[in-house]
């Protein structure tokens, strides 16, 4: 390779000259204390006059001009882009970053600083505060904390204990993140945990009146909040007794959440807030509050959108471990939508076409866990976006499902086979992938599973039909497989609906109601939600928590109606009627019981057994009608 052209050099070392030119605002220049050269910078907004935090004109010249070379060398047609070893100058100061907010490239803001000249440029640069297209709150405006010391004191109400985390987040690093890797680097945040545990032992945060500094930060304050939310997590998972570790989840993810909101979340989102959100909704989601968790995922999805965080073009100016990360976060997002836009049959709000795949992933074979997850929840967004105007939707169904198995087959050999599991480990990620492969066939399949006249049946109806029936087998064996050797299936929301959805529709469908290995299953699976979480008396008998199980209202309902199903048949034992009654309580009346129940109304001639699970499954929870007045 030819060396540098003169011209290149030269441009270098004026970049250079630049960056140890003075960078102070003139208030700080005016008084000869530290700036730190960010709009309003730090020294202007401790002293409380952000206001007057101007720059002279000719200065904000140089640094206008340095920016605009910066970022034209950073592109993607620029020879020397970022990325190919030459992004020792940076494209944008690290304090400068944060303030970042995401516009497309028709946008006003990208127009004017796309034809901005030397003379207009300043106004161009702050063209986004000018047209209000961008925030300008420098502290969350909705919570009592006014000044630095208040802040600094509410963080210390909240702040993780030692013990804390030597106690839980191993339960978050052992046992939930291997099956949803929310975290976009973990070695980066064990090392950032070492500093964080350091510095609590140094003292740091003893004093209430002495603010430290450097965990007094937007950024410090972010991490802190990850770092909760992980704690969160690992709480949910942990052998606490159930009504101790609720509370313990909740505790933690309150002051994850306050943790935010001191980190100004909504105004100044960052890659720690967006993982944290992720973290905290995928805990809700998993202690049955779904529909909160959904709702969440939306404002984390537009923070991140905000960020740039959807397209690879926005972080073209970024450094390349930044951008790695950015685009891990991002399929993160699209793997908690596309799951939840499946279990909800709901629209989906996320994009992949901002990051396209590499072609080695396509043809690669040894694909992790982590890879195949990801291929399918890209899978399952096609599916929940498909326009079926003018197009077959068996046929259509044909063609996801030999998607689907593509990517099956070219994971890692202990993928695809129980018998190559060499560890646990590899044992319980293969039990997971079964459970979210088959329910992604189920899904594939319902068209065949619904109600058709003989004379409209379609050539590969069969097809269909026999791969719904085998996927909703394995999906409830996977589960009862998995939950023998862990926690997980029992405490993953999207596992639980996975195998009630799946043992339900055995239940209720005319192919597989009357089976015998069926019915078997159905019965296992009740088996084991009706002992979970149970307690063990003095005289060695079982005392089942009941209400205190932590299944939503939804789960709760198919539970109860599958036993009540069941029971018609005379199949069930009198304790677990017990049991799932109590679970089945606040539910009044229970599908599935009563009159109104599912053997009198099916009728095999005119009945969808997936019209009667969404019937169950999502029923509404919110009550409009009475929503007429202020009273």
């Amino acid at each position: 390779m030819s060396g540098p052209s003169q011209d290149e050099v030269d441009r270098v070392l004026r970049l250079k000259s630049r960056e140890r030119e003075s960078h102070a605002c003139y208030p700080c220049k005016k008084r000869k204390v530290k700036c730190d050269g960010t709009q309003p910078c730090k020294t202007c907004q401790r002293r409380k006059h952000p206001q007057i935090c101007t720059y002279e004109l000719s200065h904000s010249r140089r640094r206008s001009t340095s920016h605009r070379e910066i970022t034209r060398s950073a592109s993607p047609t620029s020879p020397r882009a970022v990325g190919d070893g030459s992004n020792k100058i940076p494209s944008r100061p690290d304090d400068g970053s944060k303030n970042y907010v995401y516009s497309g490239d028709n946008s006003v803001v990208s127009i004017l600083r796309l034809r901005a000249s030397d003379a207009n440029e300043s106004m161009a640069r702050e063209v986004g505060s000018v047209l209000g297209l961008q925030n300008t709150f420098n502290s969350y405006p909705f919570m009592d904390s006014k000044t630095p010391r208040d802040r600094w004191r509410a963080l210390l109400s909240v702040l993780p204990q030692r013990n804390e985390i030597l106690k839980f987040f191993h339960y978050y690093q052992v046992t939930a993140y291997p099956f949803n890797p929310i975290l976009a680097d973990m070695g980066r945040f064990e090392s950032d945990l070492c500093i964080y545990l350091n510095a609590h032992s140094e003292g740091d945060f003893k004093s209430s009146d002495k603010i430290t500094e450097r965990w007094a930060t937007d950024k410090s304050i972010g991490h802190i909040s990850l770092l909760l939310a992980t704690l969160a997590a690992g709480a949910h998972y942990s052998d606490i007794e159930y009504p101790q570790r609720l509370e313990l989840a909740t505790d933690f993810a309150r002051r994850s959440f306050h943790a935010l909101r001191l980190a100004n979340f909504l105004f100044r989102p960052s890659l720690d807030i967006i993982q944290a959100l992720l973290i905290l909704g995928n805990t809700l989601q998993n202690m049955g509050q779904s529909d909160a968790a959904w709702a969440l995922l939306g404002t984390t999805v537009r923070l991140a959108q905000t960020m740039g965080l959807h397209t690879q073009r926005s972080t073209v100016h970024l450094p390349e471990h930044v951008q790695t990360k950015a685009r891990a976060l991002w399929s993160t997002i699209v793997w908690q939508d596309s799951l939840l836009c499946l279990c909800y049959d709901r629209p989906p709000i996320v994009t992949v076409t901002g990051w396209p795949l590499d072609q080695p992933v396509f043809e690669q074979q040894d694909l992790s866990y982590e890879d195949v997850m990801h291929l399918i929840c890209r899978l399952g967004l096609d599916i929940m976006r498909a326009d079926s105007i003018g197009l077959d939707e068996f046929d259509q169904a044909i063609g996801y499902l030999q998607r689907l198995d593509s990517i099956s087959q070219r994971g890692q050999p202990y993928l695809q086979s129980r018998q190559n599991c060499t560890s646990l480990q590899q044992n319980l990620q293969h039990l997971a992938l079964r459970m979210h492969t088959s329910f992604c066939v189920s899904v594939i399949c319902r068209p065949a599973m619904k109600k058709t006249p003989p004379q409209l049946l379609h050539p590969q109806s069969d097809l269909l039909r026999s791969r719904a029936k085998g996927s909703l087998i394995d999906a409830s064996k996977a589960f009862l497989e998995f939950q023998a050797l862990s926690v997980v299936p029992l405490r993953s929301w999207s596992m639980v609906h996975t195998v009630l959805s799946s043992t339900l529709l055995l239940c209720i469908w005319e192919e597989t109601r009357n089976n015998p290995e069926c019915r078997g299953l159905q019965q296992r699976v009740i088996d084991v939600f009706s002992t979970s979480d149970s307690k063990i008396s003095d005289d060695g008998s079982s005392l089942s928590n009941g209400g205190n199980q932590w299944l939503s209202a939804r789960h709760i309902r198919a539970l109860v109606t599958l036993r009540s199903a069941l029971d018609r048949e005379g199949e069930m034992g009198t304790a677990e009627n017990e049991n799932l009654n109590v679970l089945g309580a606040s539910l009044v009346p229970p599908l599935g019981v009563g009159p109104e129940g599912y053997l009198d109304m099916l009728n095999p001639m005119d009945f969808s057994p997936v019209s009667y699970l969404d019937s169950i499954m999502n029923v509404p929870l919110f009550d409009f009608t009475q929503e007429t007045g202020f009273m």
